[in-house]
């Protein structure tokens, strides 16, 4: 085009948290659409936009090692999500979570990107400026590889192994921070085209259930933030009692044949507080798996609501243009609209056994539960059997030993009651929330067969 970059100005060009805007570009970077969000927000006209690169709104602050990502990302046909700072026609900027996922043909082959943006709302964001601007620097001074070895290292140090896991988790709470916001459009004008009307009724239904979903796999995700705090107090715990009891079984050496009976006591606590450990350490094996298909889970279902949105404001913005022209207009629009529920297929598909793996996991962490009951119940008797005896000596240390591990117990047993309830709860909803999982699959596969029939008259 031309046309001279602006320069950037310290103002914000504003947009709602309950807006979502989309483009599509080609695979050069080309916009080849774009909805009138996109347009309000850029301060770019729909002539100006289209057949522009799509860098024309890229800001100065942004590091070049995001970009690369990205890139690298979409062109192995994975999807991406990443905090951009972008640059409007009048110099002002606007921040947005944007998710870039390829669009591919029938043959598998990449041929048009789209690009769905909302509004940063949440902590994760706070954060972001100062890591881009220090990114930005490293790079001024060491160039790119120096800006990734910089990223990894903020990454690591965050407590994520990859980049991967970081953006599943920032879309996650993005969406979730905005759930009750971001919400699909039911036509207030009158549709002459009835699938479309169809396909947005469904669309809204098929929101719902995203939305219980969402809400279910929630329970999950504070059940591992809950087992993770509480598996250390534990853990602690059963170490603190082993070295009680070795305190314990050295005074009952002092004690000669009267410590007999304080020795083999000291000898079962030892055996006792093992094994916890090593429940505990089992456990944390489950959890671990466990909050890898959580991640998983709550990506894909942030991902299918986000296009549940856009595509529902995309079809009500077809019904405002006027019917038929419109959608012969926006034919290609709607083949990638197509491709995206056939993918939520895939994904869903894939989730289902994601899901069926979490409830057996869950239910192998409960057993491991009754499991880590029985041992304290025992050492709840083995802890009160040593009190009456130390009550038959004087002058000896065990009544405080004893004392020490009954406090021990009385806190794991809370530490395990604060896992146990919400572990039901989930147990007890997981056929429901299996059930969910297929009747959305049921409606993607039947908002798949009205597109189609869409594109076919």
């Amino acid at each position: 085009m031309g046309r001279k970059r602006p320069e950037p100005i310290n103002k914000e060009s504003i947009f709602r948290p309950d807006e979502i805007f989309f483009s599509s570009t080609d695979l050069k970077g080309i916009i080849l659409s774009g909805n009138d969000v996109f347009q309000r927000i850029s301060k770019y006209s729909m002539e100006e936009l289209l057949g522009s690169p799509h860098n024309i709104i890229r800001h100065p602050d942004m590091p070049k090692i995001v970009f690369k990502f990205l890139w690298d990302y979409i062109q192995s046909g994975k999807s991406i999500v990443a905090y951009v700072k972008n640059l409007a026609k009048d110099g002002s900027y606007y921040w947005v979570l944007a998710t870039v996922i390829p669009i591919k043909d029938r043959e598998g082959n990449i041929v048009e990107y789209i690009s769905i943006r909302i509004k940063p709302t949440t902590d994760f964001f706070e954060k972001i400026p100062a890591v881009y601007e220090h990114l930005l620097h490293i790079e001024k001074e060491g160039g790119m590889e120096a800006s990734y070895r910089a990223l990894m290292d903020i990454l690591k140090k965050l407590g994520y192994k990859s980049y991967d896991d970081f953006m599943k988790e920032i879309l996650s709470a993005e969406v979730k921070d905005k759930l009750s916001l971001l919400k699909a459009d039911i036509p207030s004008t009158k549709c002459e085209n009835a699938y479309i009307k169809e396909i947005i009724i469904k669309l809204k239904q098929l929101e719902d259930l995203v939305d219980r979903l969402f809400s279910d796999i929630s329970n999950f995700e504070e059940l591992r933030k809950l087992f993770n705090e509480k598996s250390e107090n534990i853990y602690r715990a059963s170490d603190e009692i082993r070295l009680t009891a070795l305190n314990s079984s050295i005074e009952s050496i002092k004690l000669g044949s009267k410590g007999s009976v304080f020795s083999v006591i000291s000898s079962e606590m030892r055996k006792n507080s093992e094994e916890e450990g090593r429940i505990i350490s089992q456990m944390k094996v489950l959890i671990q798996k466990i909050s890898e298909n959580i991640r998983e889970i709550v990506y894909t279902v942030s991902l299918s609501k986000i296009e549940i949105v856009m595509f529902s404001k995309f079809l009500n913005s077809l019904i405002e243009s006027v019917s038929r022209q419109a959608v012969n207009e926006r034919s290609e629009d709607m083949k990638n609209f197509v491709f995206l529920i056939q993918s939520s297929l895939d994904y869903f598909g894939k989730l289902s056994h994601i899901m069926e793996e979490s409830i057996r996991l869950l239910e192998d962490l409960n057993k491991n539960m009754r499991k880590l009951k029985v041992l304290i119940e025992e050492l709840e008797a083995v802890y009160f059997r040593g009190l009456i005896e130390s009550g038959y000596l004087d002058r000896t240390n065990f009544p405080i030993i004893f004392n020490y591990v009954k406090d021990l117990v009385n806190k794991t047993k809370v530490d395990i009651s604060g896992i146990e309830n919400p572990l039901t709860k989930i147990l007890n909803r997981s056929t429901a929330t299996e059930e969910t999982v297929n009747d959305i699959i049921g409606s993607l596969e039947t908002i798949n067969k009205d597109l189609e029939k869409i594109l076919q008259n």
